[in-house]
């Protein structure tokens, strides 16, 4: 388009600024610094909010977790005394009845001081969750019976809101699914 024939004012350049962009504002871009306060406090206020529920749903995964692996480690243990056809046992740390976070071992009876089968380290299962039960060593028979019935329950050491897990070894040798219902002998 030629602007220089027709144009009632010679010498002048199109306007090159475009309704659609909105009023020419001179060289200011950006955010001013009340919009960025406000902002910021606006997402603090969202954070607050939210970091109590985000703390419960760490703390309720954490004892899930706990009880879904101990579920796992009982049954390889009765597995393992079935398939082998000898005497398999699982032991707390240090056989305290309140040890099961702690250093596991999945081991042949009778030969306790070889190296485990299987065993969890020091950190256990999660950090965090107690677990509490009546036995520090639980055998499963080659038949996969259990020497003994026993209840682990599962609760998060500092939160109360979170529900309790259960799991339950009967002398069959049936271990239960962690469960928030208590089986009653808990």
């Amino acid at each position: 388009m030629d602007f220089s024939a027709g144009c009632p004012c010679t010498g002048t350049r199109p306007n090159l600024h475009r309704s659609w962009q909105g009023p020419h504002r001179g060289n200011s871009a950006g955010f001013t610094l009340i919009e960025l306060i406000v902002v910021v406090v606006i997402v603090g206020i969202f954070a607050a909010i939210a970091l109590p529920s985000f703390s419960y749903m760490i703390h309720k995964s954490a004892v899930t977790a706990a009880g879904n692996e101990l579920y796992d480690l009982l049954q390889y243990t009765r597995g393992e005394a079935v398939t082998r056809g000898t005497s398999i046992s699982i032991r707390a740390a240090g056989g305290a009845t309140t040890g099961w976070n702690g250093d596991v071992t999945v081991f042949k009876t009778s030969d306790a001081t070889a190296t485990p089968l299987r065993r969890l380290g020091t950190d256990g299962l999660q950090r965090g969750v107690l677990i509490a039960s009546g036995l520090g060593l639980l055998t499963f028979t080659p038949t996969g019976s259990a020497s003994s019935s026993v209840c682990f329950a599962f609760t998060y050491s500092n939160d109360t809101s979170v529900a309790t897990q259960y799991i339950t070894v009967l002398t069959s040798g049936r271990v239960t699914p962690p469960t928030s219902v208590n089986p009653g002998g808990c």
